[in-house]
């Protein structure tokens, strides 16, 4: 099999969630990673991401995700996509959302080999908004490496602060309801990673919610956050996977998810699944959480189980034997 190129997204201080899954594959002999240099976010921008496109030696790629459009950049190379999700997609409508899905889905799809869908969720999008053929997707789960820090957690939760981690401020993680569902609630701080808007601090505000907020942190200092805290909280109206689940339960910390999507494969049985519309769902679910010690040693011991789903040597040799099929 001749070399990869390993193809990532422009690098961009604070992105780096599809970096971080990806890395295990640069350890294979013969992949190349190749970053790209510009976003597509201008017509002058695709010229010059055409013209690297020429300097791009290996014969085969694989598309680590978000820049779908390469593979017909590249249409005269071997071709693999991963495609993390097609949430953006659903959420355009008229000439954005026609011009998007054929410049990042059904253009790249047709010139690609093969596309990797990180759930059976993201399949069934490709499936029901693109009609991707069955035989050209292939399902491998996102994984994670397991870490042997755990905290030693306390039982009464009642006496000190009880910290919620948020990680994400995008609308689909429902912090909105989450601030709803916790108003009230004493002894309680909302521990919130990503960028946040005027809208959602107004709104802590209103309701005298304790919080604290970072973004940009480096992985190092998310550790730290995880240990931390007592709480996950990731009841998304919306994911492709949800890795932050996986990183709780790596790290012994009690999670909520939600029913909706991707989220309840990739949980398990190591959460509490609540419908993220219904805020008195949510509300009932932390209290819980809070209130019952054998529950979050429950979900913390099945959280240890469930990593074993999504095993780091399983994802490494599953991209082996793709390569192996599809870049002979």
């Amino acid at each position: 099999m001749s070399e990869i190129a390993l193809l990532f997204r422009h690098k961009i201080m604070g992105r780096n969630s599809i970096e971080n899954v990806l890395k295990p594959l640069e350890r294979f002999p013969g992949i190349n990673r190749i970053e790209l240099p510009y976003d597509l976010n201008s017509l002058f921008n695709a010229f010059r991401l055409i013209n690297f496109s020429f300097g791009i030696k290996e014969k085969n790629i694989h598309i680590t995700g978000d820049v779908h459009y390469m593979a017909a950049f590249l249409f005269w190379k071997k071709s693999i996509i991963t495609v993390h999700d097609c949430n953006h997609y659903e959420q355009l409508h008229g000439l954005r959302k026609f011009l998007y899905g054929l410049i990042w889905f059904r253009l790249p799809f047709f010139f690609s080999n093969q596309i990797v869908a990180i759930s059976p969720f993201t399949k069934s999008q490709l499936r029901q908004h693109f009609n991707v053929p069955e035989r050209k997707i292939h399902v491998i789960p996102n994984a994670i490496s397991k870490d042997v820090t755990k905290k030693h957690r306390t039982v009464d939760y009642f006496d000190r602060t009880f910290t919620i981690l948020v990680i994400g401020t995008s609308h689909n993680k429902n912090i909105e309801r989450l601030i709803l569902a916790v108003s009230n609630q004493e002894n309680l701080q909302l521990d919130i990673v990503g960028k946040l808007g005027n809208s959602i601090i107004e709104l802590m505000r209103t309701h005298n919610i304790s919080y604290v907020n970072s973004y940009g942190i480096p992985k190092s200092t998310l550790k730290k956050k995880y240990l931390a805290s007592d709480l996950l909280f990731f009841a998304s109206t919306k994911e492709g996977f949800g890795l932050p689940i996986l990183e709780a339960q790596n790290y012994g910390l009690p999670v909520i998810s939600s029913t909706t999507t991707s989220m309840p494969y990739v949980a398990g049985e190591g959460a509490i699944l609540v419908n993220p519309y219904d805020i008195d769902s949510i509300r009932k679910a932390i209290k819980e959480v809070r209130s019952n010690a054998d529950l979050r040693l429950e979900l913390v011991q099945k959280g240890y189980q469930n990593l074993n789903r999504f095993n780091v040597n399983v994802f490494v040799n599953e991209y082996r034997s793709l390569y192996s099929k599809i870049f002979n």
